[in-house]
């Protein structure tokens, strides 16, 4: 798949995701969309965020681990052997 593509499907799905969203605002009971509503909302959205960022940290730390791991071996063979 082209990348305009799979740009072109994530913005459909962003935009159909908005309007489900505002329907779904319309259609539920006040105490849904009260203040307490809100804040476990945030709450579990940012513990989400924070989860999403240490799982990309530790991914990309494993990445660079493993990179390193390679380039030193690779630096190692390529060294001259020193015969006696």
């Amino acid at each position: 798949m082209s990348s305009m593509t799979i740009a072109s499907i994530v913005s459909a799905c962003l935009f159909i995701s908005a309007l489900f969203g505002m329907l779904l605002n319309a259609l539920l009971p006040s105490h849904h969309l009260s203040q307490d509503s809100k804040h476990v909302l945030n709450v579990s959205m940012g513990l989400i965020a924070t989860m999403s960022a240490l799982v990309l940290g530790l991914l990309i730390s494993s990445a660079k681990s493993s990179v390193d791991l390679e380039n030193s071996g690779i630096q190692q063979g390529a060294q001259p052997t020193s015969s006696s």
